[in-house]
């Protein structure tokens, strides 16, 4: 595991599911994204909030890019984690760094990648990153 990785994080675990495979059983690209919003969603309710709390603070977060690169495949019924933690703050942007780890007990590294999120208003207008969003993603 990098021992470099943003901190505070969290480790989502999950089976790759039937539903998420190609006819050879390796998960379909598109379905890391899916994982990382599953582990982005948990490292928030970890920190105290939900991503419908964030929102009905006034705050929206939407994708501006997302990156994956792919180092193994991953397979159906393996069990994975991944890891994420917010890897850089902008003046209206919220960059998390994410990686996939597969077995043996989560020795392998499956994937890497990173979201990178606007701070929006509800009307969709850029705003400045909220220092109670900074503050929720602090060590403790």
């Amino acid at each position: 595991m990098s021992a470099d990785f943003p901190r505070p994080d969290t480790r989502y675990r999950f089976h790759v599911s039937y539903g998420e495979t190609d006819c050879m059983g390796v998960a379909y690209y598109g379905e890391y994204l899916h994982w990382f919003e599953r582990a982005r969603s948990q490292l928030i309710r970890e920190r105290g909030l939900s991503y419908a709390e964030v929102e009905a603070r006034g705050l929206y977060l939407p994708v501006r890019e997302a990156s994956v690169r792919y180092r193994r495949p991953a397979r159906y019924e393996q069990e994975l984690f991944v890891r994420v933690g917010v890897s850089e703050w902008g003046r209206a942007s919220v960059t998390f760094a994410y990686e996939v780890w597969g077995p043996p007990e989560g020795t392998v590294l499956i994937a890497t990648g990173a979201t990178q999120h606007a701070c929006t208003s509800l009307q969709g207008k850029p705003v400045p990153t909220p220092e109670w969003l900074k503050d929720l993603f602090r060590a403790p």
